[in-house]
């Protein structure tokens, strides 16, 4: 709950301090600038074009509230920076930019927001959890060694049927551990510090953990999760510890003993 909160104290704060102690009105513009920046960067980097569009229409909310509401005091305030809209611009946004049209933009914002935003929040969790997942796996590597292979490295070997281990995906997944891929021969746990798992088109760029039906286990590591780790750790290290670190959470799950998953990422 705090996730939601947080954005609109962010605004409130500013905003009021501006209004009291300076009789402007930057804040809800610049927040507005702020939002949309942080989508495109954040979509730049994960591939989810939902955090561009959520944030383009945020702004665009936002701005249209103070334009419908204070039209006199957002031409002062652009004067301040020299620029002018003059008198039939102020016209023409009390005639049309309206407080009942302002409503129409609000209400497509919550239908965006209530759509898009369980998205992105769930995006956001699995890069949690994937940042602790290397977390936890780098933690036990020691020595150096080689560098970046794109192909999968295979880490071992799993004595789990696919019963099972569809059991174990599913409550991964449902813990917005990683996500989860059904292929014909094996199952795939997919994670990643940078794209999002939710994005398909990347998917294939994107890290894994595979368990096959024929009891073999592969990892593969992105170059960019790879990339923040090169210095301290050999990939074929880190994949193996990160093969270990999912069997662990396996048999954790098959003991019955799914909490001490949730607890060794909390640790990290």
């Amino acid at each position: 709950m705090w996730k939601v909160w947080i954005p609109i104290i962010l605004l409130l704060i500013p905003l009021i301090l501006e209004d009291q102690l300076l009789g402007t009105l930057f804040t809800p513009y610049v927040y507005g600038l702020i939002l949309i920046a942080y989508g495109i960067i954040y979509y730049s980097r994960t591939k989810l074009w939902q955090s561009a569009v959520l944030a383009i229409v945020m702004a665009v909310t936002i701005w249209f509230y103070f334009l419908a509401e204070r039209p006199g005091r957002t031409v002062e305030t652009f004067q301040l920076i020299d620029i002018y809209l003059g008198q039939e611009t102020l016209v023409w946004m009390k005639d049309y930019i309206t407080m009942p049209v302002w409503f129409i933009f609000l209400a497509l914002c919550a239908i965006t927001f209530f759509t898009i935003g369980p998205i992105i929040s769930k995006a956001l969790d699995l890069e949690g959890s994937a940042i602790r997942l290397f977390k936890l796996s780098a933690r036990q590597v020691f020595s150096e060694g080689n560098g970046f292979t794109d192909r999968p490295y295979t880490a071992g070997k799993h004595s789990y049927n696919r019963n099972e281990l569809i059991g174990f995906a599913s409550f991964l997944e449902g813990k917005k551990i990683c996500l989860a891929e059904y292929p014909a021969k094996g199952i795939k746990l997919i994670f990643s510090m940078g794209i999002s798992p939710l994005c398909k088109k990347y998917r294939n760029r994107i890290s894994y953990v595979m368990f096959k039906d024929n009891g073999e286990l592969t990892v593969f590591i992105s170059e960019k999760d790879y990339k923040q780790y090169r210095k301290q750790y050999t990939f074929d290290q880190l994949c193996e510890m990160m093969g270990k670190t999912f069997l662990r959470f396996a048999e954790y799950y098959k003991s019955n003993k799914e909490q001490r998953i949730i607890t060794e990422l909390k640790t990290v």
